[in-house]
């Protein structure tokens, strides 16, 4: 596939490609191709190779960019796979920012996140929650049976229960709300505070945070900001 500056790709090669029945959705630099829209996807948000930017706002706001649309400087040393912060190719793993705020780290994805608090909370990667809610401050949800309203931003997000191997009840965290210098979304795992693990109750009793061993940490960050 041959392609033209900001990832479209040649139309000569792309109706020589369909005719002779061959289909390469993946663009320049990893994107994947909404046939229907024609807009190439970045994980977090769509771009359009046609004016080389995103149509939607950056959802990390001016952390990735004071320009909340661009995509990158140039297209040849620059990337942003993942729709948040570019990056310079040589350089994939840094991100955006100075001093302390600036860290050089293994990107994380939402799943990869998640399954590092199940490992920490000792659940293995397939098990299934036996319950699940969400926590955030929409009024119209107010009273539903798997919403909790709160007023709080760091604690928006969602929660998945879990037993482990001893019949435990452990909660993986995912913080959607909860905006810092390394962004708003991260995961940790929980256990319970009180005598009875077996019997606890996640939605109204608060958790005992995991920390990692490595970090002394509970925070799993994701989305390009910080991967403990």
């Amino acid at each position: 596939m041959d392609y033209q500056a900001w990832g479209q790709a040649r139309e000569i090669i792309a109706d020589a490609a369909n005719k002779a029945g061959i289909r390469n959705p993946f663009r320049f630099q990893g994107q994947y191709q909404d046939e229907e829209s024609g807009l190439h996807y970045n994980r977090h948000r769509y771009y359009d190779p046609e004016i080389g930017r995103f149509i939607s706002r950056d959802p990390i706001g001016l952390m990735g960019d004071l320009n909340t649309h661009s995509y990158a400087p140039n297209p040849i040393e620059w990337v942003d796979p993942s729709g948040l912060s570019k990056k310079k190719g040589a350089q994939a793993t840094s991100v955006a920012g100075s001093g302390a705020n600036s860290c050089s780290c293994k990107c994380l994805n939402r799943r990869e996140a998640l399954n590092k608090a199940k490992d920490l909370a000792g659940i293995p990667r397939s098990q299934q929650p036996t319950s699940q809610w969400q926590v955030g401050d929409d009024v119209t949800k107010q009273g539903f049976k798997n919403y909790k309203y709160a007023t709080n931003p760091t604690h928006h997000g969602r929660f998945y229960e879990y037993v482990d191997a001893r019949g435990h009840k452990k909660v993986v965290v995912e913080h959607t709300n909860d905006s810092n210098e390394k962004g708003p979304y991260h995961a940790h795992a929980g256990k319970a505070k009180g005598d009875d693990p077996r019997n606890y109750d996640f939605r109204t009793s608060p958790y005992q945070k995991i920390n990692a061993p490595k970090t002394n940490d509970h925070h799993i960050y994701y989305g390009c900001k910080n991967a403990n």
